[in-house]
């Protein structure tokens, strides 16, 4: 998925957005499309709750996050460069932003509701096993006895 956007377009100065501004926002485009995708195959993980792959994809997708945050920023510093440009280019990339923003709202309410329930499972776990420990004591000089002769 990585792959999807130009390593061309790294320019010699450090900058990630090519000068042309049709292939700016084709770029934009393209890595906010990447992030989309990301983000449709993290809600299919957490609907399964495959937190292992979640996990991992999250390698992945905060590489490219990185990279889209560069580019917006060097979108916003030559925002008067793009004023010119076909408007049909900036509808589609504001209607992706969109998207991505929606998708990653759905996604961070599922992970809300997945860590609610993980701490539920814990303090009820916690409460189980005070009750059981209330119930049947352990003694802890029984064990250290056993296991000092144990060892003789």
């Amino acid at each position: 998925m990585t792959q999807t956007f130009h390593n061309s377009a790294l320019m010699t100065d450090g900058k990630l957005l090519p000068q042309d501004t049709v292939q700016a926002i084709q770029t934009l485009i393209k890595v906010t499309q990447s992030l989309i995708d990301y983000a449709e195959r993290e809600n299919k993980m957490l609907a399964r709750n495959d937190m292992m792959s979640f996990a991992i994809l999250q390698d992945e997708k905060s590489i490219l996050a990185e990279r889209y945050v560069r580019l917006s920023r060097e979108f916003r510093d030559r925002i008067e460069d793009f004023r010119g440009i076909d408007k049909s280019h900036l509808d589609k990339l504001e209607s992706l932003q969109k998207v991505l923003a929606d998708s990653s709202r759905t996604n961070n309410a599922l992970i809300g509701r997945i860590k609610n329930k993980s701490e539920q499972k814990t303090q009820s776990t916690l409460l189980s096993a005070q009750e059981l420990g209330q119930m049947k004591p352990v003694k802890f000089d029984n064990l250290a006895q056993g296991s000092a002769h144990q060892g003789q």
